[in-house]
């Protein structure tokens, strides 16, 4: 089981990568048959395939991320409160995200569920 602290790293390594728009570097924190779920209420999707597509679609447009609230960790899960800046001109939108995740034995998120504002 990864220590808290790994799971910490974990998600301020996804959270930034993310930002960058660094596919690789965020698929490298999924667990292969990750089950991803984005936003909640949407079909899943199942696998680092799929994982792959739902990043490719969403890297497409000019976004920075920043993580804003606390990470709490509760055994193999845990919650966290990041931002999505996307700039609109003079205007930016901004896009609130919790997500929770799950992470398996070997440190990845092996599961990933996302309520978006």
């Amino acid at each position: 089981m990864a220590t808290k602290e790994e799971i910490h790293a974990l998600i301020e390594s996804y959270v930034a990568a993310v930002g960058r728009q660094d596919l690789e570097g965020t698929l490298a924190v999924f667990a292969d048959d990750a089950y991803q779920e984005d936003p909640i209420g949407t079909p899943p999707n199942v696998g680092i395939d799929a994982v792959r597509g739902f990043f490719e679609k969403s890297f497409g447009m000019p976004f920075s991320t920043e993580l804003t609230g606390p990470v709490l960790v509760a055994g193999d899960f845990a919650s966290f409160h990041f931002t999505i800046t996307v700039p609109l001109g003079e205007e930016n939108m901004v896009v609130r995200v919790i997500d929770t995740i799950r992470v398996d034995g070997e440190g990845r998120i092996a599961e990933l569920r996302a309520v978006v504002d």
